[in-house]
């Protein structure tokens, strides 16, 4: 998302910034593309160009990972990792170096930029990218362990608030929301669930058919009545089972049953009424429990047993374990799914948005660590912090992001958080005197 800068002067600063990193001034094109993050932190080429800018192996992976994160073909950054990785299993933690390298020409391409930058740079002190950094020389965001707090032990707590829970809290003493969830098993549905509603809405489209049929060749308008509303009911379940609810599961493999039972009925029992003892019955029920024999009306009852039969044998032992539910306590801990830095971010943001603020600041502490370059996520983490409020968590953090941002426009921004979480910091001194 783009912030307070202008897309122009968005491209104004990634264009200096390449040009910085080209001609071997790492130092301001490293700033350059750091401001244009801060900006717009899914761009693409300022990620790729600032991992020729970075100092270490373990900011270089971290660069070409985003790049990655946004466009999964990035030919460049693959290669990169791969090199990374390669140079990684060659040598060891002491094998960074220093030295000076001399070059009079600019790079012959923008792989051999980013692949190989000491190639064309021309005079600077440069460090071996390539090589395993330690973790005293790596600058990254490192979270302040100084307080005794919740976050500190390794306790239980509330998802939501971030307060301490007992063993036996199935709701939050101090925000009081219900902890107790039920979720499904299985968060993502199987291709099994997909079929099953598939099928049921195909047998729902066969009794339209069969209505229709009804109508135009038999004109019996009984019999299409019965159909319609047998159509609507596997239209009605199909959905239900699309939404995963159990009622719905259970009741179409009741409904499957019964259409495929009156099918093999009808074709087992004679044809003679009067030898059935039926010959009392209406004409119109007639008509509807025994249907037409021949031609396309048997052609679509065919297909309507065929489709029942699939139909129930997905419901019985294909689909089941898709509607089964577990009960979990709402407590902060992290999702499965997130790897880099972004997803650990996109998955906090959303976590926020929901009102689940302890586990969003996990996340959010997870990118942070990941891409400390990235400033927004320090600062989300730092508005997350205010939000719960630990005021002195949040003022460390929003300085730290204060401190290391060369962009005036987000300096002011930052310093207005930074306002903000004081001024609720002196209210809450206040209150409890």
């Amino acid at each position: 998302m783009v912030g307070t800068m202008s897309d122009e002067s968005v491209q104004e600063r990634l264009r200096a910034g390449i040009t910085a990193v080209k001609n071997g001034d790492r130092i301001q094109g490293r700033a350059l593309l750091e401001a244009v993050l801060e900006a717009d932190e899914r761009n693409e080429k300022a990620w790729l160009w600032l991992s020729g800018a970075v100092d270490t192996a373990e900011e270089r992976q971290i660069c070409l990972e985003n790049v990655l994160a946004i466009n999964p073909e990035n030919a460049l950054a693959q290669k990169g990792l791969a090199k990374l990785a390669q140079a990684t299993s060659e040598e060891t933690p002491e094998s960074g170096r220093v030295q000076v390298v001399r070059r009079e020409y600019a790079p012959l391409s923008t792989a051999s930029a980013l692949l190989y930058p000491d190639d064309h740079i021309k005079t600077w002190e440069w460090r071996d990218p390539t090589a395993v950094q330690s973790k005293a020389t790596t600058a990254s965001y490192q979270a302040n362990e100084s307080y005794q707090d919740i976050w500190t032990k390794d306790v239980p707590m509330c998802g939501y608030c971030g307060q301490e829970l007992a063993p036996e809290d199935t709701r939050c003493p101090t925000c009081k929301r219900n902890l107790t969830v039920s979720t499904f098993r299985y968060p993502n549905a199987s291709s099994n669930l997909t079929v099953l509603w598939v099928l049921l809405l195909g047998v729902g489209q066969l009794y339209v058919l069969q209505l229709l049929y009804n109508i135009l060749a038999r004109h019996n308008l009984l019999a299409a009545a019965g159909s319609g509303i047998v159509a609507v009911f596997f239209v009605v379940l199909a959905a239900g089972v699309h939404f995963r609810q159990n009622w719905a599961h259970l009741t179409a493999i009741y409904a499957l049953s019964a259409v495929i039972l009156a099918l093999l009925l009808r074709w087992a029992l004679p044809a003679d009424l009067e030898a059935l003892g039926l010959a009392s019955l209406d004409p119109a029920i007639k008509d509807f429990i025994l249907p037409l024999t021949t031609g396309l009306g048997e052609t679509i009852r065919v297909l309507i047993l065929v489709g029942a039969v699939l139909a129930l044998f997905y419901a019985v032992f294909k689909a089941g374990p898709d509607f089964d539910r577990v009960t979990a306590r709402q407590v902060a801990t992290l999702t499965k799914g997130p790897k880099t830095a972004a997803d650990f971010n996109a998955a906090a943001t959303q976590l926020a948005r929901n009102g689940v603020w302890a586990t969003a600041v996990l996340h959010w502490q997870n990118a942070a660590a990941k891409a400390p370059e990235q400033l927004s996520y320090q600062e989300s983490l730092g508005r997350a912090y205010a939000q719960l409020g630990f005021f002195e968590r949040s003022l460390d953090v929003l300085q730290g992001a204060l401190k290391r941002s060369g962009s005036p426009e987000r300096q002011a921004i930052i310093q207005q958080q930074i306002t903000a979480v004081q001024a609720k910091m002196e209210q809450q001194t206040q209150q409890a005197k």
